[in-house]
């Protein structure tokens, strides 16, 4: 209703009043009566219709310049002035609450153009719309449907503010021109956002729609399942409530989508009808297997088992199974048979514990066998016999180990020192039982040659095996070891030589 047509009503009522002071038959009866509509009329201090009340004031004082007895008016008139008085300072305050209303509507208004202005930033600063990633029809033109959304939502927020202010203005009691203003300015913004939105909105439907088009035009409920598919149809359905869409787009996206959700029902309902058939012929095979699953459990070495597996697995290819029944019933005899393959695995499990028993036992050895090599040479007063019969101890310990070609070598070295031990006692001890000394001497010398040549020998077999073999590090390093002490023997036992020769040649000169 628009400020003229209340003003109408107002005056109407004028009018009424005007008839009904014909019923009084006495000018104090009127005056009385529009003394007390004036009163009632202010009674609503928030609500005072002034139009109202200045009618009735101008018609009680019309009404005073006629006859009226002295004494009523007087009291009369006190009572006008009451009311007058009464009425300003409602006014007043009236007029303070209208001047609050549109410094806020200016305000509101002034808030408005600035966010206006600043369009762009607000829709950057939307959250942004939640899209399935599997929803490729929608996923593809994400972008679009993001920044739309945004401005929309922005554009969607102004709309409403527009409509309220306007609503608030029209009800505001202020001067017609100041109204006129105020509307005129929200109308300025009006004339930027409401055909902005619209023209978004149809480009929005008209996408939207397209992306529906497209995800039935590959809607496939054969090679899709059914609960994906049922979510992908509640996702659309979700964004369409979400999105700004005209009522064309809304009505005839949901009833397409409808039409999936009711295609998807029913491929549903007709697959648990074909999966409860298959169901049963499943359960005829799985008798089989748990069957087989107690043979296997009472003796995995039974006999019979692999002939009653084959006779399930050609049982199966009588039937008509799907390929996820024929999978389900393969691993489920593989279940089946798990008595067997635990049995397996344990027996596994002792074997290699054993063997790492063994191995530790004669990793032991060998180590005791070093420590007893370390003793024998580092005690002095030990006898010739003594020290043989220990190699010989020791050489058939060795030999029952099994060693490995590499930890052959390593034990050759500390048993080369007790060799040269041995050697030594004996070259003391054949100087001591032969009276001619060059004769010592020169048998001495031969065996000492013949040692050279093996060792020899033995240097150059290492040397070929460390350049023609990939050995790892730590191997490498021990055979660089090897060859180290080798040579150093080597080297001693020739300088041992050359002593000799010189011995042999002064003894022989004399």
């Amino acid at each position: 209703m628009n400020e003229k047509t209340q003003l109408d009503k107002k005056i109407n009522e004028i009018e009424k009043i005007k008839i009904k002071l014909d019923d009084f038959s006495s000018n104090e009866e009127k005056i009385n009566f529009l003394l007390d509509e004036m009163r009632n009329a202010l009674n609503d201090e928030t609500q005072v219709d002034f139009n109202y009340f200045w009618g009735l004031k101008n018609l009680c004082l019309t009404i005073f310049k006629l006859p009226i007895n002295s004494i009523s008016r007087v009291e009369f008139w006190k009572r006008f002035i009451d009311i007058s008085n009464q009425s300003k300072k409602i006014k007043e305050i009236f007029d303070d609450n209208i001047s609050f209303e549109i410094e806020q509507i200016e305000l509101t208004i002034d808030s408005l153009e600035k966010d206006l202005n600043n369009f762009s930033q607000i829709a950057e600063s939307v959250k942004d719309l939640e899209l399935n990633n599997s929803l490729q029809a929608l996923f593809s033109k994400k972008e679009y449907f993001l920044n739309i959304h945004k401005e929309l939502s922005v554009l969607n927020s102004f709309s409403i503010r527009i409509n309220s202010l306007r609503k608030e203005i029209i009800k505001t009691n202020m001067r017609l021109s100041l109204k006129n203003r105020l509307l005129k300015r929200l109308s300025a913004v009006g004339d930027f956002v409401f055909p902005k939105r619209k023209e978004l909105i149809k480009d929005l439907s008209q996408e939207f729609l397209n992306c529906i088009d497209s995800y039935i035009e590959n809607f496939d409920l054969k090679n899709s399942k059914y609960f994906i598919l049922k979510d992908e149809i509640k996702s659309l359905q979700s964004i369409a409530k979400v999105l700004t869409l005209n009522t064309h787009s809304f009505t005839t996206s949901r009833l397409k989508l409808s039409d999936c959700w009711d295609k998807v029902k029913v491929a549903e309902k007709e697959y648990k009808q074909d999966r409860l058939k298959s169901l049963e012929v499943v359960n005829k095979v799985t008798d089989k297997i748990d069957a087989l699953h107690a043979m296997c459990k009472n003796d995995p070495e039974d006999k019979n088992i692999e002939k009653t597996e084959d006779e399930i697995v050609n049982f199966m290819k009588t039937l008509e199974l799907t390929s996820a029944d024929v999978k389900f019933l393969k691993n489920k005899i593989k279940n089946a048979k798990a008595p067997i393959f635990e049995k397996k695995q344990h027996e596994k499990i002792e074997r290699i514990n054993v063997q790492k028993q063994e191995e530790e036992s004669r990793v032991q050895k060998i180590e005791d066998i070093k420590n007893h090599l370390k003793d024998l040479i580092s005690k002095k007063e030990i006898s010739l016999e003594e020290l043989e019969n220990e190699k010989i101890d020791l050489d058939e310990k060795m030999k029952s180990l099994n060693l490995l070609k590499f930890e052959k070598l390593i034990m050759d070295k500390d048993f080369k020192v007790l060799k040269d031990l041995i050697e030594e006692k004996k070259e003391i001890k054949l100087f001591e039982n032969e009276s001619d000394e060059l004769k010592s001497f020169k048998l001495l010398l031969e065996q000492k040659r013949l040692k050279k040549q093996t060792l020899k020998q033995n240097l150059d077999n290492l040397k070929k095996e460390l350049s023609g073999s990939g050995f790892d590090f730590e191997k490498a390093m021990i055979y660089r070891e090897l060859i180290d002490s080798e040579k150093l023997r080597f080297d001693e036992l020739d300088a041992s030589i050359n002593e000799l020769e010189d011995k042999i040649d002064e003894l022989e000169s004399v």
